[in-house]
């Protein structure tokens, strides 16, 4: 017996509300913190990997709750460091649904930019408070 397909149109949209929170929250940072006569780099950076951290959070989460069928399609995760640069390769079974190989791709790209965003705002928030 196969699975059902997730709700597409339930995907569209909390990726559609995902990209609007990280919106808000980059515009609300901005403005909360006065950035816009006067911009700081690190305080946009932080702002920027914040925003990114609140609409992958938010995607990712909520998919496992709604869509835990999409994680099942991941096949294969390997994370190379090779010198000062560092390689993660996601592989994914392909269903032969498109729309589903679609869904499941912006699914990798958000639990690993969630991934990815959390450690570089540890270090920007570390610079911003103590250099």
């Amino acid at each position: 017996m196969t699975k059902p397909l997730p709700n597409f149109e339930l995907l569209k949209k909390l990726w559609i509300g995902s990209l609007l929170t990280g919106s808000l929250v980059f515009a609300g940072g901005i403005v909360y913190w006065r950035q816009i006569l006067h911009p700081e780099l690190v305080t946009i950076v932080i702002l920027f990997a914040v925003s990114a951290i609140a609409f992958s959070a938010l995607f990712f989460f909520v998919c496992r709750v709604v869509a835990p069928r999409l994680a099942d399609f991941v096949v294969d995760e390997e994370t190379k460091v090779e010198g000062p640069t560092v390689k993660m390769t996601t592989t994914i079974a392909a269903s032969g649904d498109a729309r589903l190989d679609r869904w499941v791709k912006r699914y990798v790209f958000t639990r690993n930019l969630f991934g990815m965003a959390v450690i570089p705002l540890l270090i920007l928030g570390g610079l911003f408070l103590f250099a």
